[in-house]
């Protein structure tokens, strides 16, 4: 009788073992198809300078579909995003804050939700890529990676937000292999901010603070210009370093690109940047704009705003799409920057 139970006793437990590897299987499995499909790398030419061909693969995964700060396309966006950076050997982390934007689900912006709150909570995602300097100094280089959203049409934001963004990708990439001086800006810290949310969830810049008392815009870079420390010396400080200059892109990226650095940019670093820029249409502008850049401008470090205000014809509009953009004019631009950072600092 043992005999005849000790088969028995391995079916009931083969039974049970079957079962468990299978469940477990199909879990493992299932959590390998939600990595992948939450975080996909892109893959790029390895040039040692700024490459054509992979801004142009850049601006077509950034422009697939629209995606607005908290939506899922989002979510998906930015871990592509910082499993790419990861690639490319930088250092990058996601910064999650929370943000409280109008809600457009409900009846008096266009929803069809009868009971919804005017206002509701979504989860933003600032991606921070860091390339280690050998000076005590960090260089911020910032700009928005959102679209903006809107109802009735696709919109992608090939040059407002794309632009910017495949440029800073790029640069990422190429600066991690370039060694500069110890005197030189390049030598700092440089630590790429991809800013989420800087769009307003309503059609207007302002309609948020005239319609809900709420500052619809720039939640990003509210944010992280929020939760910045000082240092033993009372200098802002990012990573425990420093912060010597601020640089924010917008919109850079249009066929007929004329770029101005706007009124509250550091004056001296504004005329060096113009002259590290040879192959670019670029002056000083002389009048104020609102962009990711406004957090930081009562912080006291010096910064740069560079933007094309020029060539709005497409802007917000269906046709802000890659048909209007000039990767070579992206590349220029991204040329400048690597001189400027060349330079010494102030």
């Amino acid at each position: 009788m043992p005999f005849a139970l000790y088969p028995s006793s391995l079916q009931r437990s083969k039974c049970i073992v079957k079962p468990t590897l299978f469940i477990w299987t199909t879990i493992l499995i299932g959590l390998l198809i939600i990595f992948n499909s939450a975080a996909t790398a892109l893959s790029f030419q390895n040039s040692p300078h700024l490459s054509i061909e992979n801004l142009k693969k850049s601006m077509e995964w950034f422009t697939a579909e629209p995606h607005p700060m908290g939506s899922k396309n989002q979510s998906k966006l930015a871990a592509d995003l910082k499993q790419t950076l990861n690639q490319f050997g930088l250092l990058t982390s996601e910064i999650k804050f929370k943000a409280t934007i109008p809600n457009t689900d409900s009846p008096q912006f266009g929803g069809l939700q009868k009971d919804a709150f005017l206002t509701k909570e979504v989860t933003g995602y600032n991606i921070v890529s860091t390339i280690k300097g050998k000076s005590d100094c960090s260089v911020l280089i910032g700009g928005h990676y959102d679209t903006k959203y809107f109802k009735d049409f696709k919109f992608v934001g090939a040059n407002d937000g794309g632009s910017s963004t495949v440029l800073m990708m790029e640069l990422a990439r190429v600066l991690k292999k370039n060694k500069f001086k110890e005197n030189m800006l390049g030598s700092c810290n440089i630590n790429f901010i991809f800013f989420d949310g800087e769009e307003s969830v309503l059609p207007n810049w302002i309609d948020g603070e005239n319609i809900l008392k709420l500052q619809d815009n720039t939640y990003g870079s509210r944010d992280f210009s929020n939760k910045l420390t000082k240092n033993k010396n009372g200098k802002y400080i990012f990573e425990k370093k420093p912060i010597h200059l601020i640089l924010i892109i917008d919109m850079v990226g249009h066929k007929n690109q004329e770029l101005l650095i706007t009124k509250g940019s550091h004056s001296e670093y504004s005329k060096l940047f113009i002259q590290s820029s040879n192959k670019i249409k670029i002056k000083e502008a002389n009048f104020l704009m609102e962009d990711d850049h406004t957090p930081f401008l009562t912080l006291s470090i010096p910064l740069l705003h560079i933007i094309d205000w020029k060539n709005t014809e497409e802007w917000h509009t269906k046709k802000d799409t890659s048909d209007i953009i000039s990767y070579e004019a992206i590349a220029n631009f991204g040329e400048s920057i690597i001189q400027f950072l060349s330079s010494k600092r102030i």
